[in-house]
């Protein structure tokens, strides 16, 4: 079976005929999709989602920083141990949350735009289509928050409305392990006079008392733009948004546990992994992968660069899986604009 791994890379070089690097329109590269250590940039769009949510703003200028060795994942994990004894740390990492939500889903919707419906996702799905034998699975885990591969699963005929539909396909199952821009989870504690207040307001509330907020284990699809509650004939419902901090060393997933348990029953069947614009670099993802493999396993790297490669190889040989080890050089465009994958998944 085939396990297809995405990083941030992935849907950075989503769009075939805007490849990084490329001479292309400043105002539709300033919606790219941004890799890790530009989630803060100084984007004008990306500043103006910032200013919804003031707490966040406290934090930036470290989020900011490119000296040697810099890393997003490390400074936001540094924050996050600091809010074991500061409290006004945890309302500004939930505030993170809210601004990673409505920043993404904004830049994505124009990204979309960009793209007309033409993605490098959706001819890889194609692809994969192609080569799949008939009763083969195909497992795709994605750490990207925006929803560029379900835009691309009708290509294979899996429709995606709601959370469980993301692994209900006996083909095709998909794998969110750090949240999506487009889900929610219900916030358990009381919040007053919820139905009177805006979204904005609701959020920065719900930033307000981060922590001590409840939040519950009950996931939300949303369609439309990020709505911080859900309107019942009951009662007004609270949603804070269910995508995880980029930290270094993430202890919990941000999926719905059936998810969870679903990966643990495929990852055993796994023999070759399929590895896009991802650093191999989250180490407990790749402990699972190597706590649950049944044997070798071949694996494809698209990493853009040779150091690139060799250093995703390196961090999945240190978390102890073995096997055959393809590099390649090529990025997301060329790779499935030139087929490089057919041998690989022929094989």
């Amino acid at each position: 079976m085939l396990m297809v791994i995405f990083g941030a890379g992935a849907s950075y070089d989503s769009v075939p005929s805007r490849r990084p690097g490329s001479n292309i329109d400043p105002n539709e590269s300033k919606y790219r999709l941004p890799l890790a250590n530009e989630l803060f940039d100084d984007r004008p769009h990306f500043v103006q989602a910032m200013t919804h949510f003031p707490k966040c703003q406290v934090i930036v200028p470290y989020l900011r920083k490119r000296t040697e060795g810099f890393s997003l994942e490390g400074e936001l994990e540094k924050l996050r141990s600091e809010a074991e004894r500061d409290p006004e740390r945890h309302k500004q990492l939930a505030a993170v949350r809210f601004y990673l939500q409505f920043m993404l889903w904004e830049c994505e919707d124009q990204w979309k735009r960009v793209a007309k419906g033409i993605t490098n996702y959706k001819t890889l799905l194609d692809q994969l289509r192609h080569r799949r034998k008939p009763r083969e699975q195909i497992f795709l885990v994605t750490f990207n928050y925006d929803t560029l591969l379900e835009a691309a699963l009708p290509t294979v005929g899996v429709e995606i409305r709601g959370v469980p539909d993301y692994i209900a396909n006996d083909h095709y199952k998909a794998f969110k392990l750090h949240g999506s821009v487009n889900w929610t989870r219900e916030v358990e504690t009381l919040i007053i006079n919820l139905s009177k207040l805006s979204g904005i307001q609701v959020s920065n509330q719900l930033i307000d008392r981060a922590a001590d907020l409840k939040i519950g284990h009950k996931y939300h699809w949303l369609k439309d733009h990020p709505i911080p509650k859900l309107q019942t004939l009951d009662q007004d419902i609270a949603l804070f948004p269910a995508l995880a901090i980029p930290v270094e060393s993430k202890v919990d997933y941000e999926c719905p546990p059936e998810h969870l348990d679903c990966l643990l029953q495929c990852i055993p069947h796994v023999t070759k992994l399929l590895v896009i614009g991802w650093r191999a670099a989250e180490k407990d993802f790749c402990q699972l992968l190597s706590s649950n493999l049944q044997q070798d396993v071949s694996v494809l790297t698209v990493a853009g660069t040779s150091g690139g490669a060799d250093q995703v190889i390196e961090n999945l040989q240190k978390a102890g899986i073995s096997g055959q080890f393809h590099p390649t050089t090529k990025g997301f465009t060329e790779f499935v604009e030139n087929r490089e994958g057919d041998e690989f998944l022929r094989s």
